[in-house]
């Protein structure tokens, strides 16, 4: 069974608490009492949707970006070591969600934070880190001609395993004479 990739569970939680609690902060600057903390969660919410919005590369499998990440990816990139530590990530959105939590429109957003950044916790100690999608770690763009092309299965499923399949006769080329 293969290992799961903690950091790509808690990306995707971070960036949906991170809406909430900017719609929670939003809510809260209607109406309620301590406005500064939903004027915080605006901010924080802000932050974290774009420190989250470009994926890491994952260790196994292909990598899917999404739309308009590369813009950003550069960004993280180029912060080095603060961006890229899940331990860093986990310090700071545990800090984040913090004031968060004193108001009632944003403490659901503070919740799936707070939750996140526990995920973070265990991508880290889990030995994971966060590595671009779409830039090589020098920096330069991957051009499109770089993509591997692999040939379709010649065999549909269900295959046997390569070392149990029979090996197959070469196939006649049209000018053999052994053809009728």
């Amino acid at each position: 069974m293969g290992q799961i990739e903690w950091a790509m569970w808690a990306n995707e939680q971070a960036i949906i608490s991170a809406w909430v609690m900017l719609t929670g902060g939003i809510i809260g600057l209607t109406g309620f009492n301590r406005w500064e903390i939903a004027a915080y969660s605006v901010a924080a919410g802000i932050f974290i949707i774009l420190l989250e919005y470009p994926r890491g590369k994952r260790k196994k499998g292909h990598s899917i970006e999404r739309r308009y990440q590369q813009y950003l990816t550069r960004v993280i990139h180029a912060c080095g070591t603060i961006t890229s530590n899940y331990y860093i990530r986990f310090v700071l959105h545990l800090l984040l969600c913090v004031p968060a939590g004193f108001q009632l429109p944003t403490i659901m957003g503070a919740l799936g934070l707070f939750i996140a950044s526990i995920i973070y916790f265990v991508a880290a100690f889990h030995g994971e880190k966060w590595q671009p999608v779409g830039i090589d770690t020098k920096g330069a763009p991957i051009s499109s001609n770089q993509t591997v092309i692999t040939q379709p299965p010649s065999q549909p499923p269900p295959r046997a395993p390569a070392h149990v399949r029979p090996k197959r006769p070469a196939q006649p080329s049209e000018g053999d004479p052994t053809i009728l």
